[in-house]
């Protein structure tokens, strides 16, 4: 009865807002009390007091248990029980014992109710590394981009350019698989427990173990394993396999099959990557620039196919260690010459004949290569007639390299190129006929001459065995002269003679590092210097009315220090770089200052500022990043993004579709801006479950800021004021390409398909320059439609035969669409420029090659290689021209190689 009165009086009693918040404190106070003296009391119980010197870990165990309640859980295999610890400890709580007893050692403990479970701290394995070479067992030569991969896991390692691989992995046995596009795949078990050297050798694959060829990937061209996009690779093997012109395996025919890789026409220098100029292209051999790739117009690269190891073209995805071009880079590496025994191979053609030896000086010590090529059709001229007599037209080059294995941590190369292209044309008018004399004498003749010089030092040294370097020092020459005698003026009035030589020049050095911190991350960093020297023109006489001239000298310095980063994870990979660029036009050299109210003219000049040597005329820097990313939805398909920035700092200064010997090279300065490009790409690429076919698609975007462009009628021949011939200009150019090889049985090939839309504008400040009314207008090599086809059938033990079929838009020109009579002379108008194209072009070619079976006992193997070029002789037009005939204007289409060629070389080896 009381409590319910109590209860009563609680309910009807009324209380503050106040008092009641106090009652809950107190009580919350009172809660907390009461469990913090109920753990004191229950620690109270587990207090431990030791004193011990080296004591076993049992005994230690067994008097804890006793003085507490808990009891230890344990692994006899984990835990020595015998091993003995020293503790003091005076009623110390049981946490605090066994924190202070445990304490810099391997046992881990871990309290669960009355309970001490001792386990052994897991110890991380020990990591150790296996570094070396990779080579061709049979030549000895290093294999560039070889794997080497764990087997069973998804780690593993690529060789350098130098065959270096680096693979670091926990202590442990190991199953390793190296491979390589050619060769067969070799495994190698290896114990890791401590840094091993291991080189590897693999052995080509032959043509006559036809099972091996049909099971294995060694003619893959998948493109899901790169982290980059944009990138081809091309074998000897591969350029060889194509019907060549003339039936000589060639380069720059090889790099014209590619997706998104295109040229203005048939018998032109260079190629357009990606709606790129020709300039835009960096062309390495042995990482020496070149500055024209091709002999005789654009017919044949300047580099013997025999000469070289590997060939990589960069378009999209371009490390940040490469710089100085805006669109492309192709990267040809030369063979190092063979370790082990004398070898050579060669061939004769119709064209010309080459010829490649190498071989050991010290096996497998020192080793050399030596590799020529030289055209003689000039030879047969005489048999022409007169007309014919003292005209010259033959190029010839020589590669040559030197390789010295030092030892395991150095080897130094020595390489060098020269080549040169000479044509003389003469125009021979008769004195009997003219005067009723009885000699031929030269009323005419042009000589124009171009060489190329490279010559590179390598050293590479290994500090160890992840940290690699290469160390270059590099020289790079390209000159050309022009000289003309003509009784009729020729290209100047009054002259009867002139000679004019023009000229680039560069000394490069470059130390490069890679780091290899594990298989799943590789680090790249150096810095890049180049010295350029430019001779715009020198032109002398020894005829009166003209004058010598002699253009300034133009010199800069490019300074880009880089660094890269390529890291993978189980389906995400990425590389990512940046490069900072920085370049100074410097003196000596005297500048032109114009009126900046009205355009660049000679007539608008004001004054000159002249630099002394050394002083910086202009500079230029910028950042150029450079990131990849690729995810993996399987080992078979794989999507890739990237995106580019790059600068350039030195312009062909040219105004035709072809490049020409006297066109000039100009640096970035006061009138003359770096172009900068920015290009976006992505992708994706898929391997068929056997790998027997390789599938790709890409596309891309790209920016060009800063681009040359030239004034109607620009007049760039031996001009001191060339600014006043060129506009400001930019642009933008994008593309889809498809691509597809077959890889496997007696058909093999490829395919690819793109798409691309290159245009430009110019941008100058003042409108009445602007071309096209300051409207965006096709580039001179923009071709939307390319289509490349490329089948090789394998007809027996003795027969191949190839076939290549290729299809293109016509290129963009424009035309005259009328004639003025001013002051009684004839002036032609024009249309928009761009606003025209030529007919679309098509060709095919195909080649026959015989390998008769040779003698077991003789080392001598030869093969005929035999076909037609332009097999139904469809006339491509190269360029339109027209002209007026009776007051009408006529128009004509101008081809290099209109008809069916027919060709026969013979190739050796020995």
């Amino acid at each position: 009865m009381k409590i319910k009165q109590i209860a009563v009086s609680f309910k009807s009693k009324q209380f503050s807002k106040r008092s009641i918040f106090l009652m809950k404190l107190s009580f919350s106070i009172y809660l907390i009390c009461c469990i913090q003296l109920v753990a004191l009391n229950s620690f109270s119980q587990n207090k431990v007091t030791l004193n011990l010197n080296n004591a076993s870990l049992k005994s230690i165990l067994n008097q804890i248990e006793s003085q507490t309640d808990y009891s230890f859980v344990f692994n006899n295999d984990d835990i020595n029980i015998q091993q003995t610890f020293s503790i003091d400890v005076q009623e110390k709580d049981i946490t605090l014992t066994i924190g202070l007893l445990f304490q810099n050692t391997q046992i881990k403990y871990k309290f669960k109710n009355e309970l001490i479970i001792l386990t052994k701290q897991k110890q991380q394995s020990e990591k150790y590394t296996i570094s070396g070479t990779i080579k061709d067992i049979t030549t000895g030569e290093t294999l560039l981009g070889a794997n080497v991969i764990v087997k069973g896991e998804n780690k593993g390692a690529t060789s350098n350019e130098y065959g270096f691989y680096s693979l670091t992995l926990p202590e442990g046995h190991y199953t390793l698989q190296i491979s390589y596009l050619g060769y067969t795949t070799t495994e190698e078990v290896i114990e890791l427990n401590k840094d091993l050297k291991r080189n590897f050798e693999l052995q080509p694959s032959s043509n006559e173990l036809d099972e091996v060829i049909i099971t294995s990937e060694t003619k893959s061209k998948s493109q899901v394993y790169n982290v980059l996009s944009g990138v081809n690779n091309l074998k000897v093997t591969d350029i060889k396999q194509l019907p060549a012109f003339f039936g000589e395996p060639d380069i720059n025919r090889a790099i014209l099959t590619q997706p998104g890789v295109t040229s203005v026409g048939e018998g032109t220098a260079g190629f357009n990557v990606r709606g790129g100029n020709i300039d835009q292209n960096l062309v390495l051999l042995d990482e020496a620039p070149l500055y024209i790739s091709s002999h005789l117009f654009g017919l044949f690269s300047v580099v013997n196919a025999d000469a070289i190891k590997d060939v990589t073209l960069y378009k999209g995805g371009i490390p940040a260690r490469y710089g100085g071009r805006a669109s492309a880079v192709l990267d040809i590496r030369q063979k190092e010459g063979n370790t082990k025994e004398f070898k050579g191979e060669g061939g004769l053609g119709t064209i010309f004949s080459r010829l490649t030896v190498e071989g050991p000086l010290i096996k497998e010590k020192l080793n050399f290569l030596v590799s020529g090529r030289r055209s003689y059709f000039d030879i047969f001229f005489p048999l022409g007639g007169e007309d014919l007599d003292g005209t010259k037209l033959f190029f010839y080059d020589l590669n040559t390299k030197l390789s010295w294995h030092i030892n395991d941590n150095n080897k130094l190369f020595v390489s060098g190129y020269f080549g040169a292209d000479v044509t003389k044309l003469e125009d021979t008018v008769s004195e009997e006929s003219a005067n009723g004399g009885s000699s031929n004498e030269p009323d005419a003749s042009i000589d124009f001459r171009w060489k190329n010089a490279t010559a590179t030092i390598r050293w590479n040294h290994l500090f160890s065995d992840k940290l690699f370097m290469n160390l270059s020092t590099i020289y790079s020459s390209y000159k050309y002269s022009f000289v003309s005698q003509n009784d009729n003026g020729g290209f100047i009035p009054n002259a009867q003679s002139f000679k004019w030589n023009s000229g680039v020049e560069n000394w490069i050095i470059k130390p490069d590092f890679t780091y290899y911190t594990n298989p799943n991350t590789k680090m790249r960093f150096g810095i890049n210097s180049t010295l350029y020297k430019f001779i715009p023109a020198n032109l002398s006489s020894a005829e009166t009315g003209l004058s010598p001239e002699s253009l300034d000298v133009d010199r800069g310095i490019e300074v880009a220090p880089y660094y890269e980063i390529e890291k993978k994870w189980d389906k995400l990979s990425f590389n990512m770089g940046i490069r900072y660029s920085w370049f100074g036009n410097i003196g000596p050299n005297t500048v032109s200052v114009y009126n900046p109210d009205f355009p660049l003219t000679v007539n608008t000049i004001t004054d000159t500022k002249t630099y002394k040597k050394g002083d910086i005329v202009k500079s230029y820097s910028g950042f150029e990043p450079r990131f990849s990313l690729k995810y993996d939805l399987s080992d078979r398909k794989a999507f890739k993004i990237g995106y580019n920035r790059t600068f350039q700092y030195i312009h062909l200064i040219s105004n035709t579709a072809a490049v020409l010997p006297f066109d000039i090279w100009k640096p970035s300065g006061t009138y003359i801006k770096p172009l900068e490009v920015n290009q976006i790409s992505g992708g994706y690429a898929y391997d068929t479950p056997n790998k027997k076919y390789n599938l790709s698609i890409e596309g891309y975007y790209k920016t060009l800021k800063n681009f040359v462009e030239y004034k109607n009628g620009a007049d760039l021949f031996i001009n001191e004021n060339i600014e006043t011939q060129l506009l400001p200009a930019e642009g933008y150019a994008y593309g889809l390409e498809l691509g597809g090889y077959k890889n496997k049985g007696k058909l093999t090939g490829s395919f690819n398909y793109t798409y691309s839309v290159s245009k430009r504008k110019t941008i100058s400040a003042y409108g009445i320059d602007n071309i096209n009314n300051g409207k965006y207008y096709p580039s001179n090599y923009d071709r939307p439609h390319l289509l490349n086809i490329n089948v090789n059938y394998d007809l027996g033990k003795k027969w191949d035969l190839g076939t290549f079929f290729t299809y293109q838009t016509g290129r963009p020109y424009t035309v005259p669409t009328g004639r003025l009579i001013i002051d009684g002379s004839p002036y032609l108008t024009y249309s928009d420029r761009n606003a025209f194209r030529i007919p679309d072009t098509h060709r095919l070619d195909v080649s026959f090659t015989y390998k008769p079976i040779g003698n077991p006992n003789t080392k001598w193997q030869g093969s005929w290689n035999f076909g037609l070029y332009n097999v139904y002789g469809n006339p491509n037009a190269f360029s339109v021209f027209s002209t007026f005939q009776n007051n009408q204007l006529k128009t004509f289409k101008f081809s290099v190689l209109g008809v069916p060629i027919p060709f026969i070389a013979y190739n050796f080896k020995f």
